[in-house]
């Protein structure tokens, strides 16, 4: 979305509803899509610093040791680090078995 679709005031100098309600409307999905955007992000990462917890508690090493675990474990098997994380933190008996040193 360029600069000018975020701008309060429209560029010709004098204000116009529809053009102030087309921008409104455009600022809306803007903010929209940034705030699923931004929840989606979340979503994903609390399973991932949560494993990570597990690995480091689990294998006594610190948190930046147990992400490159999860993360060469991964690359490795070719799997998503959010679904690994997560199966480690809600069946940790199963993450033990797939997440090994």
């Amino acid at each position: 979305m360029s600069e000018t679709t975020l701008s309060p005031t429209p560029s010709s100098g004098t204000p116009d509803p529809a053009e102030d309600l087309v921008a409104m409307h455009d600022r809306l999905r803007f903010y929209r899509a940034r705030a699923e955007q931004l929840q989606y992000a979340l979503d994903h990462r609390i399973p991932i610093e949560q494993a990570k917890g597990v690995l480091a508690e689990r294998y006594q090493i610190d948190i930046d040791s147990a992400f490159e675990l999860l993360r060469s474990f991964c690359r490795n098997n070719n799997m998503k680090i959010h679904d690994v994380a997560r199966t480690l933190v809600e069946q940790p008996s199963e993450g033990a078995r797939r997440v090994s040193c």
